[in-house]
């Protein structure tokens, strides 16, 4: 364990590592402390407004039009995200002067589960349908760019995300969209099997729409905590 790690004093909250900003090993720290706390927010902390992670509810995502074989916007609601809390933090660079932080983790599955709407094309084929779907991401590998500022409150400093920037890049998918074609088991199979077979091209069109809809969430996750716990119950400022 780095040396400055603490508890965080939150009263009935899990408890959440500290990290003393002169640490020479502060990277490792904060490291270690963020895949901590993911993992002792698998249960969520409605104390100090943290949702449960296991799973993340999200009310809502929109993945627009590619510009390649994708020309459908997916309009994604109720969704239910699992597996993040079995994510592994890789590797941190933390600059404290400019409050910006770079991270690299691994997932080994990340699933979307709830309900989709959308009438278009992928890969020339015509794909319409409304009904429950399920996204898995294997094996991925994500980049987090963040950018934050300190505000005053009270008499006392907070963070704030500015920015919240997610590359993921998984090894495989898997797609599963039941009642394409108002429930045509034939059709919707056949277009099920083409989606997964060329996986790769479909996501890689429309990456970006997913790499902004992960940015927004983890972004809000993270404001979830900063807006509630001061900068120096976050870290050890000497």
């Amino acid at each position: 364990m780095s040396r400055g790690i603490t508890l965080l004093p939150i009263a009935n909250a899990p408890n959440i590592g500290r990290c003393n900003l002169k640490d020479p090993n502060l990277n490792e720290c904060v490291g270690k402390n963020i895949e901590d706390a993911v993992r002792k927010f698998k249960d969520g902390a409605p104390q100090i407004g943290i949702p449960p992670f296991e799973p993340l509810k999200i009310s809502k995502m929109v993945i627009g039009e590619g510009t390649g074989p994708v020309n459908v916007q997916q309009n994604f609601e109720n969704i239910e995200l699992f597996g993040l809390t079995d994510s592994k933090v890789l590797k941190e660079i933390v600059d404290v002067e400019q409050d910006k932080h770079y991270c690299e983790s691994f997932s080994p599955k990340l699933e979307l589960i709830g309900d989709y709407d959308m009438n278009g094309r992928v890969l020339v084929l015509p794909i319409r349908g409304k009904g429950r779907f399920n996204i898995i991401l294997y094996n991925s590998s994500l980049t987090h760019n963040l950018t934050m500022e300190k505000y005053t409150k009270k008499d006392k400093t907070y963070l704030k995300m500015v920015n919240y920037l997610v590359t993921i890049t998984p090894e495989k998918m898997h797609y599963q969209f039941d009642n394409l074609f108002d429930g045509d088991e034939r059709l919707g199979s056949q277009i099920n099997k083409v989606l997964n077979e060329n996986w790769d091209s479909v996501y890689n069109d429309v990456r970006q729409g997913y790499e902004n809809s992960f940015g927004l969430i983890f972004k809000g996750l993270a404001d979830s905590l900063f807006s509630r716990v001061p900068y120096n119950e976050i870290f050890i400022v000497e």
